[in-house]
C-alpha cells in the first residue's frame, strides 16, 4: 500500500540477456490478484518506462497467486507472439493466466530462454 510501481516493479526483479535480447522479469507473490487490482495500470506504465530506458526487447511481471498456484504474466515485448509461444497461451490485452507457474528460476526464464533460442 502506498508504494511506488516501479519499485512494485523492482522489489524481485532480475534482467536477462537471451541471445542477444535484454529481457526483465520482476515477480511479486500475492495472496490474491486482487490486491493489485486497483495500480495494474500503474505496474504496467512503470514496465513502459523500465524498458524504454533499459532499451529492453521484452519485460514480464508475474503476478503470483501462491493461493491459486499460478501467475498472471503480464507482457510488454517488441514481440508478444514469443511470449505466447514460450508459454503455449495467448495474451488476453497484455497478460496470460499460467496455471502452476510458481518460479521464475525455474519455469520462467528457462520457457523465455528456448524461445529466444537459447
Amino acid at each position: 500500500d502506498g508504494v511506488p510501481a516501479r519499485d512494485l516493479l523492482n522489489r524481485d526483479y532480475k534482467d536477462f540477456d537471451m541471445n542477444g535480447n535484454k529481457v526483465g522479469c520482476g515477480q511479486l507473490e500475492l495472496a490474491t490478484l486482487d490486491q493489485v487490482a486497483a495500480i495494474r495500470d500503474d505496474l504496467y506504465n512503470a514496465m513502459k518506462e523500465q524498458k524504454a530506458e533499459g532499451g529492453h526487447h521484452t519485460i514480464l511481471l508475474m503476478l503470483t497467486d501462491v493461493v491459486k498456484e499460478g501467475t498472471d504474466l503480464v507482457v510488454l515485448s517488441d514481440d508478444p507472439s514469443i511470449v505466447e509461444g514460450a508459454f503455449d497461451t495467448k495474451l488476453d490485452g497484455n497478460s496470460m493466466w499460467i496455471p502452476g507457474m510458481m518460479s521464475r528460476k525455474k519455469q520462467t526464464v528457462p520457457n523465455m530462454q528456448k524461445a529466444f533460442g537459447c
